[in-house]
């Protein structure tokens, strides 16, 4: 396989001595099959795609009587290409496969983009590993596996790659390569459920043979399963190996019992796929109906980008080369709502990965025909939905928070809002709590709450202070802490706006803070409660709420919910306190007593509405305990 780079002239003068210098380039492209790469200036991928023959191919991008034109993309896509690489492959159908790896590596700006469909569970096998993994997965891009299915029955399939681990003992980790972590197998080695490869305990040749024998059964090949391993068997026998005879006898029992037991495959009967597409004008809708034994048992929706210079015919060609390009179930006979591009090379590959004859065709006539708008209707009903849902909730929240963002003056979008309250009981157990909307919408798994540490006495602003330096602290060591940054760490993300539950002080506190911090491009904002009076730098002095307007309530919403984020906590820490208070001096209540009864109870409250007979009924809490509890609680 050969590569090349060929540059293109980007000056834009003299445009016939431009015409001329990108025709003698182009004389010298192969006239063989192959991929043909373009990049931009910045030597990014803008586009790949394969050729039966590449001197044809690249040239008929390029119209030479005017302007440089591309007839299937952008009137300005050819003025981006800089450089053309290309590999040519021994044929087309090479290429065709080449071509898909590249895209799917890639996901080059004006190819269409197949998005991940994660409808249904597949089982992957990592053939590109030197010792592969079998496992349930939904993500079909996973580098160099091979995929079986998709499964309507998720526990089913999750249940069937178990046995096949137990029976093949088939690592599911992703330790280092065997020799790395030598004399230190993993608990599924022990309980014999891995080979253990990482120390070197099993050959990889014969390791490969179990994932041979996996891949057949997969495929419904059962007795090619059982004739190799009654062989195998028979020839350890013959050796006098009867150890490896009986492991063999083993997996021959565990398989013939799986295939019984097994009901999440498609057995006997046709195998067809009815594929339809309805485009939008900046993406697409592919509806994959799938038939078995003439039972419809799958119906899945794909999205497809950049697809605004594309037609049906080639919308269509993209989807089969992508989504059959991993998958090793493939059906009989594909039904496609259109022609497909290169429709022979098409069935040939697909023909050469199932082992038999594998049919595209268009249905024209009778209950295949019906099939196919009945798809079809599918897809149009789907991207309807999906602009829809994706006009209304984005546009709305979007025009929501510009309102917002006009209304008070700020700088930014306030998309993500992080509200702050205290709470305390004169000065006891005062705490602080942070709750957070995204995208107009509360998200309580980010909300947080602070034990006040530095602050004696009742004083809100300052407590406040405490609490937002704290939070704060977290965007200053962001830089040294981006390598173990995870999802769950949302004090590292910035919030475009601060609410204080609060009036002027506490506005003009958090602000001072901010300004003494160096931080500008974080909004802040106060909500007085009582009378809902909102102080920002545009109203110094607070302006009212008009509580009517839609984009006002989100921020009365998360304001509340820091409040009750704060007393909740609160509450937990003072009932925890006079609870310990309680049960000092109590003769026979330890600490281990003390936990618990703080356990079976949510609150002060409720375990003083409990009876004697209701405590005892606490595990550990005898009737004398009881007693004593009762007398104490009830003074």
């Amino acid at each position: 396989m050969r590569n090349n780079t060929l540059a293109v002239n980007k000056k834009k003068d003299k445009v016939s001595k431009k015409e001329w210098e990108i025709k003698e380039i182009l004389e010298i492209i192969p006239r063989k099959p192959g991929v043909y790469i373009f990049k931009d200036s910045n030597d990014s991928i803008i586009y790949i795609g394969k050729a039966k023959n590449l001197f044809n191919r690249v040239r008929s991008y390029f119209h030479y009587k005017s302007k440089y034109l591309l007839y299937s993309k952008p009137p300005d896509f050819v003025n981006k290409i800089h450089s053309i690489d290309y590999l040519v492959t021994d044929n087309e159908t090479e290429a065709l496969i080449l071509e898909s790896s590249l895209i799917k590596k890639n996901k080059p700006r004006y190819n269409i983009d197949l998005k991940d469909d994660k409808s249904y569970p597949f089982i992957a096998v990592t053939v590109n590993e030197e010792f592969p993994r079998v496992f349930l997965t939904r993500n079909r891009n996973i580098s160099g596996a091979k995929y079986f299915g998709p499964y309507t029955n998720a526990n089913a399939v999750r249940k069937t790659v178990e046995y096949l681990r137990k029976a093949f003992k088939i690592r599911d980790c992703k330790r280092a390569l065997p020799g790395r972590g030598a004399g230190k197998p993993c608990l599924s080695y022990y309980i014999n459920l891995c080979s253990a490869p990482c120390i070197g305990n099993i050959k990889k040749e014969e390791y490969r043979k179990d994932i041979e024998l996996i891949i057949l059964f997969l495929k419904g090949k059962n007795k090619n399963i059982i004739d190799r391993l009654n062989y195998e068997m028979d020839k350890y026998s013959a050796e006098m190996e009867f150890e490896k005879a009986a492991d063999v006898r083993d997996k021959i029992v565990n398989i013939n019992r799986l295939w019984e037991n097994q009901k999440i495959f498609f057995k006997g009967g046709s195998k067809w796929d009815f594929i339809t597409v309805a485009k939008d004008l900046d993406y697409a809708v592919v509806s994959l109906f799938t038939y078995r034994a003439g039972e419809l048992v799958l119906v899945n929706n794909f999205t497809l980008g950049n697809t605004d210079y594309f037609d049906e015919k080639e919308i269509l060609s993209a989807f089969v080369r992508d989504y059959y390009a991993n998958l090793d179930e493939i059906p009989d006979k594909v039904y496609c709502q259109a022609e497909v591009e290169n429709l022979k090379l098409m069935e040939k590959w697909l023909s050469r990965k199932a082992g038999r004859k594998v049919g595209i065709m268009v249905p024209k006539i009778g209950d295949k025909k019906r099939i196919m708008e009945m798809a079809l209707k599918n897809s149009i009903l789907y991207i309807e939905k999906k602009k829809f849902e994706k006009g209304r909730e984005k546009s709305e929240i979007y025009i929501e928070s510009l309102n917002l963002k006009k209304l008070l003056g700020l700088k930014n979008i306030p998309l993500k809002i992080e509200c702050y309250d205290i709470s305390n009981l004169k000065s006891s157990f005062p705490v602080g709590s942070i709750s957070v909307a995204v995208g107009g919408k509360i998200s309580n798994d980010k909300f947080r709450h602070f034990k006040i540490k530095n602050v004696e006495g009742q004083d809100d602003c300052r407590m406040i202070a405490e609490v937002v330096t704290r939070r704060l602290r977290y965007l200053k060591n962001i830089s040294a802490m981006k390598e173990n940054l995870k999802k769950e760490d949302i004090f590292y993300q910035k919030p475009d706006l601060i609410v204080i539950d609060g009036g002027k002080a506490q506005y003009n506190t958090v602000r001072n803070i901010l300004i003494k911090e160096l931080i500008e491009d974080i909004d802040v904002i106060s909500i007085a409660k009582k009378e809902e009076v909102i102080f920002c730098d545009k109203y110094p002095d607070g302006m009212k709420l008009d509580l009517r307007e839609s984009y006002v309530r989100i921020l009365i919403k998360v304001r509340d919910e820091a409040h009750r984020f704060a007393v909740k906590y609160h509450r937990q820490l003072r009932d925890k306190n006079m609870l310990n208070s309680v049960f000092d001096g109590i003769k026979g209540i330890g600490e281990k007593k003390k936990r618990i009864i703080m356990e079976s109870s949510n609150s002060m409250g409720e375990l003083k509405s409990m009876t004697v007979r209701d405590l005892t009924d606490i595990k550990g809490i005898g009737y004398k305990d009881a007693v004593k509890i009762y007398r104490s609680l009830h003074g």
